[in-house]
């Protein structure tokens, strides 16, 4: 980014919001501009000259590696339901993004008011039925329709010729699937309910059951499909698909370390487990779980 590549401005955008006054509720106070700066001059002091050799030496590359670890803990924060937890893995990305942008700055003088006035702006043109006519009862398709369309006259966004594109490369297989269905489903392409998509993942369990008895190609053909179908009944159920896994994942570490404890507990190796066995173990762990959900008021 050159120093002629900042975000140019919009002066609309700031009239828009006049018109509108004081948002209800206004969650912001006195305390949370001088907040801010103190947390700005104190990355200002980790990249100065007589700052922290570590901090010095950080790249944008590893910040967004960070970045990205930080994400999945405010996730953990998510499902464990913990404001406190929430709040400070918030605290944790906004300083890396900060970082970012210090480092930016750096390179190509790069402001905090820059990019922050460029998110304002953005949003202000992709909420036309807020800030400009505004129409609380807005129907979803036309949302979304004119949501496209405002992105699409945006300058990092000029080169799309789909409204599948902008899906990180680097976003799970899982959470690309639900997400381009979801992109798809916002200009009509969808199932019209839930039991006809549900209808499509038998059919393509059906088709997955032949292929086990033809080709590796033909399997993995169809595996996907069924993990795309399922994908498609998840977001009709309302579930994202990416942590419903995530969630099954957690119950089998905790149930497959639970087996563990008690093979510590009889003294025995995990190899030295029958079928039948196991089987038991799997069970006595899934009636732990049970209780201890009943415990805490869960079930």
């Amino acid at each position: 980014m050159s120093n002629n590549s900042q975000f140019p401005p919009e002066p609309d955008f700031l009239e828009a919001i006049k018109r509108l006054g004081a948002p209800r509720p206004r969650t912001t106070g006195e305390d949370d501009e001088p907040s801010f700066r103190r947390l700005l001059d104190v990355i200002d002091h980790l990249r100065g000259e007589d700052g922290c050799p570590f901090d010095r030496r950080q790249t944008i590359p590893r910040l967004a590696r960070d970045l990205a670890e930080e994400m999945l803990e405010l996730r953990d924060a998510v499902d464990e339901g913990s404001s406190r937890k929430m709040a400070s893995e918030i605290g944790d990305m906004i300083l890396i993004l900060l970082f970012i942008r210090r480092l930016l700055w750096e390179t190509d003088q790069v402001t905090v008011s820059s990019v922050l006035d460029h998110t304002s702006e953005k949003m202000i043109r992709r909420h036309p039925h807020v800030f400009q006519d505004p129409d609380p009862d807005i129907d979803a398709k036309t949302l979304w329709t004119n949501w496209e369309k405002e992105k699409r006259k945006e300058e990092e966004h000029k080169d799309r010729t789909s409204i599948l594109d902008g899906l990180p490369r680097t976003m799970s297989a899982l959470e690309i699937a639900f997400r381009q269905g979801e992109k798809a489903a916002r200009v009509g392409f969808d199932w019209t309910d839930e039991a006809s998509v549900w209808e499509k993942v038998l059919e393509e369990v059906g088709e997955l059951s032949e292929a086990r008895f033809e080709n590796p190609g033909r399997l993995d053909h169809e595996l996907g499909d069924v993990f795309l179908a399922l994908s498609s009944y998840a977001r009709h159920q309302g579930i994202r698909p990416e942590e419903s896994l995530a969630r099954a994942n957690r119950r089998f570490s905790d149930r497959f370390r639970y087996m563990e404890e008690q093979a510590r507990i009889g003294n025995r190796d995990l190899s030295s487990f029958s079928p039948d066995e196991w089987n038991r173990l799997w069970e006595s762990a899934k009636a732990s779980e049970t209780s201890i959900r009943k415990e805490e008021g869960q079930s």
